[in-house]
């Protein structure tokens, strides 16, 4: 016998269709997507929980998402769950930053390179102040 192609059932087509539309520019809340966290240790599901409460275009730093879980000492942790993230996109680990901007790592096919353009797709602001925050009002570039 063989194998013929089917559509994906409904439930997976949305998904596909959502992260498309993500990949695409458009804001979209992944969070209803249902993830299978059997394996995945307790300390990286409390990492992902916060990862997917950023919302699309914005970031954070990887010691904001320590700090939100408690301690903003486990800065490194943080990052060293988001680069075991089986789940990019869907928990958004490009959208947490290293301190002062730095891109930090980015576990996915293209690594950082892949990052930043997902970041650039979602248009994506700093969640702290940046160097145009420094310079006076006439200087700063326009935000159309």
């Amino acid at each position: 016998a063989s194998a013929r192609a089917q559509p994906p059932p409904p439930d997976f087509a949305r998904v596909i269709a959502d992260i498309v539309a993500v990949m695409n520019g458009e804001a979209r809340d992944l969070n209803y997507v249902a993830l299978d966290l059997g394996a995945i240790p307790e300390f990286n599901r409390k990492v992902y929980a916060v990862a997917q409460g950023i919302p699309f275009g914005k970031t954070l730093t990887y010691g904001e998402v320590a700090a939100r879980l408690g301690d903003k000492l486990l800065a490194r942790e943080v990052g060293q769950a988001l680069g075991q993230n089986p789940f990019p996109i869907v928990v958004p680990c490009h959208r947490v930053l290293a301190a002062s901007g730095k891109t930090g790592g980015f576990s996915a096919p293209g690594g950082v390179t892949t990052k930043m353009k997902m970041l650039t797709v979602e248009r994506a602001q700093p969640s702290g102040p940046t160097l145009f925050d420094a310079l006076p009002l006439a200087a700063r570039p326009r935000q159309d």
